[in-house]
């Protein structure tokens, strides 16, 4: 942090570039259907899950795509997620998670294009 004539503090880093909202989707919640997702909503949606008219369920992908990513809120305490890559489309790799949080926190890098934090779990 630097300080300016006024003595105010400030950040000489610009902030990082990814995306504040994902547009154009095929975005399910409950008997909910979404086009847009930005990274607050997906947690607010995650957090509802148990509340949803239609189920537990939340799944997102893309038009003319094969692959996809869902979660679904098995229990106060576990979301079990579940991805389908475009290479093996009668496979599906999933994993159980013990927050809502780290459900959204996939699902967001999955938007993203990022694996890295996926990578890291069993599945």
């Amino acid at each position: 942090m630097k300080n300016d004539d006024t003595g105010h503090e400030w950040a000489d880093v610009l902030p990082q570039t990814e995306p504040t909202i994902h547009r154009n989707l095929d975005v399910t919640v409950g008997a909910r259907t979404l086009t847009t997702l930005t990274r607050t909503q997906l947690s607010y949606w995650i957090s509802k899950l148990q509340y949803t008219r239609g189920g537990p369920f939340m799944t997102v992908s893309r038009p003319g795509r094969p692959e996809f990513i869902q979660t679904y809120r098995h229990s106060d305490t576990d979301y079990y997620l579940e991805i389908r890559s475009p290479e093996s489309r009668d496979e599906l790799a999933s994993t159980t998670l013990r927050d809502g949080e780290s459900a959204a926190e996939l699902i967001w890098d999955w938007l993203e294009g990022r694996g890295s934090t996926g990578d890291s779990r069993c599945w």
